[in-house]
């Protein structure tokens, strides 16, 4: 397992497709430092509307069963694509997930593309209170 901090590696990008996080990676994320720059970041959702890619995430739900409306993805479910596959690919975003560092809880990070103004390779925390 790998431990990452979001959003710092924004500008190196390592992939053709443009995206920094590597889906069959397992990646562990220590969930009480990322929460500021998360929170940040859904405030700049407020502010300034959220990524096109959000519809990704909701596309993703919708065809999973799962409610758009309040989000409620299950760890059952999320922890099969842990270090295997995205849970969606697009040319706005992909979502990959990944565990917390301390408990056995995954997280849905929603990373956006160069296409995303404002959001350029951000990576969004979707799930801020883990997975159900």
């Amino acid at each position: 397992m790998i431990k990452i901090k979001l959003n710092e590696d924004a500008g190196k990008i390592v992939s053709i497709d443009e995206y920094v996080l590597d889906p069959t990676e397992k990646y562990v994320i220590d969930i009480e430092e990322e929460m500021e720059f998360q929170k940040a970041i859904m405030r700049s959702f407020q502010i300034m509307g959220p990524p096109p890619a959000l519809k990704n995430y909701h596309a993703w739900l919708f065809e999973n069963g799962f409610n758009a409306e309040t989000p409620n993805p299950t760890n059952e479910v999320v922890a099969r694509y842990y270090g295997v596959k995205p849970l969606w690919k697009t040319a706005y975003s992909q979502g990959i997930v990944v565990k917390a560092e301390n408990d056995s809880d995954y997280f849905i990070i929603m990373e956006c593309s160069n296409k995303n103004k404002g959001y350029k390779h951000t990576q969004v925390i979707l799930t801020l209170g883990g997975c159900m």
